[in-house]
């Protein structure tokens, strides 16, 4: 678990799946991931990001407001198969939560525990080019555009932070 000013990150429980579940078929909150996911389809990338835990010790974390406990996002390191050599620190939100700084927050704290406490000397984000705020977030953390890759999903910017 790691704890910020306002944020908590940690392990996603079972009872969070109908919460992943709302935001996954939110046309909203998916428009810069994979697309609008059915129940099934959320409850399969449930499953691979606990596989990913039990693989490799650290993966995405459930975002929770402090001061109510309640889950507004995802966030943290997890090896993204378009870029398998480095964790990729990624976030995503809660609509509702947008534009408080939430992303930034928690992509600092990501990263600090990938570097700092995991040993990662290199980490990267990934995003659309459309994604303008993921990319703002991206650069205050202090990521530099490291290359663009051809994907299933169009067009991706990887950015990497060495540290």
């Amino acid at each position: 678990m790691i704890e910020t000013e306002r944020l908590t990150l940690r392990r996603f429980r079972e009872a969070d799946r109908n919460t992943v579940a709302r935001w996954n078929a939110d046309p909203e909150y998916t428009r810069h991931l994979a697309g609008v996911q059915s129940r099934e389809q959320s409850d399969e990338a449930f499953d691979r990001w606990e596989r990913h835990w039990a693989e490799h010790g650290f993966g995405l974390l459930a975002v929770e407001w402090r001061e109510t406990g309640e889950l507004v996002g995802r966030a943290g390191p997890q090896y993204h198969r378009i870029w398998p050599d480095d964790p990729e620190i990624g976030w995503a939100l809660d609509p509702s939560w947008w534009g408080r700084g939430i992303a930034t927050e928690a992509g600092a704290a990501s990263v600090s525990w990938v570097c700092d406490e995991l040993g990662f000397a290199r980490v990267v984000s990934i995003t659309t080019e459309a994604n303008v705020a993921s990319r703002n977030v991206m650069a205050k953390l202090g990521f530099t555009l490291h290359a663009r890759v051809d994907s299933e999903w169009g067009p991706l910017w990887v950015h990497a932070l060495d540290r």
